[in-house]
C-alpha cells in the first residue's frame, strides 16, 4: 500500500485535485518547492490551499517534532473542522483560521490606500526582515496579487533573494490570474500550479476522448496523418463537452474555459510523476499550460470560443507529436 498524506479537506481536494495532488505529491517525496505561484480566479480556493497547507505544518497534530519538513498521515484540526469533523482545534490552526497567527501565516500586499496600489519596497524589505528572525513556526507567506502591476519590479527585486533562498521553515504563495501576468524572474523561482474553475462533474466524453487521443499517438507509425485525425476528434469531443455544459448565452465562455481547465488538469494528472525526472514532459506540460493560458485569455477577449477551442486542439496535437508523449 503507498504512503499518502491528507493535508487538505476532503471538498478542497475534490474540488482542485490537481493542485492539491501536486502539492501533497511534494510533501511525500520531500520535494516542497520554496514558492508556489497558483494561478487562476479562484482566489478563495487559493487561500484555502495556503492556510490548510499552513495549519498541516504548524497543527500540533501533524508538525514535525524536528525542525524541517513534517510528514503526517493525520489531518490538522483546520482541515478536519471544515471537512466536519468535530474537533477542539488547537491554538495555531485556531488563530490561522482566523487569519490572525502572529508568527505562522503573513501577507505581502499593498498598504491599502487608494494611491498605493502596488507593493512597496519598503514592505519587501521589512518581509525580509521579518523572515530573517528566529521562529519555531513554519512560516507561510501570501503574496496576493503577484501580477507586475502590484508585484513590480523594484519590490520583486527587494525580495528575490529571499524568494530563491528562504530561511528555513519558510514557505510562498504567491497568487496571480496567470503566469505570464507575473515577473518572469518571480515565475522562475516559483512552481507554477493552476487552480482552476471547478472542473464540471460529468467530464466522461472528455477522459475517452483523451484516452483515446494517447493511444493514437502511442500506436500510430504514421504520427503526421494520424495527428490530423485524432485532433480533429478531440476538437469535435471537447466542442461537444462545451456546448453540453452551456444552457444560457452568457455562461458559454465560462463553460468553454472550464473545459479547458479540465483537459489540462488530466493531462497534468496523467503526466506529473514523469515530469519529475523527464525535462521532455517537463517541457511539454509547461508550453500545454501557457497554451490554456492564451486560449482562455482569447476566450476572455470575444474571440469565438468554437474558433478557440478549435485552435485549442489542434495546437496541443502538435505539442503532444513534437514532445512524443504517449
Amino acid at each position: 500500500m503507498s504512503e499518502s498524506v491528507s493535508i487538505f479537506d476532503k471538498h478542497l481536494s475534490q474540488k482542485q485535485k490537481l493542485a492539491t495532488d501536486l502539492i501533497s505529491g511534494a510533501v511525500l517525496k520531500g520535494r516542497l518547492a520554496n514558492a508556489y505561484l497558483l494561478t487562476g480566479r479562484r482566489a478563495e480556493d487559493k487561500w484555502q490551499i495556503a492556510k490548510q497547507m499552513a495549519a498541516y505544518l504548524n497543527c500540533e497534530r501533524t508538525k514535525s517534532k524536528d525542525e524541517g519538513l513534517s510528514l503526517s498521515k493525520d489531518q490538522s484540526c483546520l482541515a478536519k473542522s471544515i471537512s466536519g469533523q468535530a474537533v477542539s482545534m488547537c491554538r495555531d490552526c485556531r488563530w490561522i483560521s482566523e487569519d490572525a497567527h502572529p508568527e505562522c501565516l503573513h501577507k505581502l500586499a499593498p498598504a491599502g490606500t487608494a494611491s498605493s496600489r502596488k507593493i512597496s519596497v519598503a514592505s519587501a524589505r521589512a518581509m525580509t526582515d521579518l523572515l530573517s528572525r528566529t521562529t519555531s513556526a513554519f512560516r507561510v507567506v501570501i503574496v496576493e496579487d503577484a501580477s507586475q502591476d502590484v508585484f513590480h519590479r523594484p519590490s520583486a527585486n527587494a525580495l528575490l533573494k529571499t524568494l530563491e533562498e528562504p530561511p528555513a521553515n519558510t514557505l510562498f504563495f504567491l497568487f496571480a490570474d496567470s503566469a505570464e501576468a507575473v515577473l518572469p524572474t518571480v515565475v522562475s523561482r516559483s512552481q507554477v500550479v493552476p487552480v482552476p474553475q471547478v472542473p464540471f462533474s460529468d467530464a466522461d466524453a472528455l477522459e475517452v476522448a483523451l484516452f483515446s487521443f494517447h493511444k493514437q499517438i502511442k500506436d500510430s507509425k504514421q504520427k503526421a496523418a494520424r495527428g490530423c485525425l485524432s485532433a480533429i476528434e478531440l476538437a469535435q469531443v471537447i466542442m461537444k463537452t462545451a456546448d453540453d455544459l452551456v444552457e444560457e448565452d452568457e455562461n458559454a465562455r465560462v463553460a468553454y474555459a472550464r473545459v479547458i481547465d479540465h483537459a489540462i488538469g488530466e493531462e497534468y494528472l496523467r503526466l506529473k510523476e514523469s515530469a519529475i525526472s523527464s525535462s521532455a514532459d517537463a517541457q511539454y506540460l509547461h508550453d500545454l499550460l501557457k497554451l490554456g493560458q492564451d486560449s482562455k485569455q482569447k476566450i476572455d477577449h470575444y474571440v469565438s470560443p468554437k474558433a478557440t477551442l478549435e485552435g485549442f486542439s489542434m495546437a496541443w496535437v502538435q505539442l503532444a507529436h513534437a514532445a512524443g508523449v504517449s
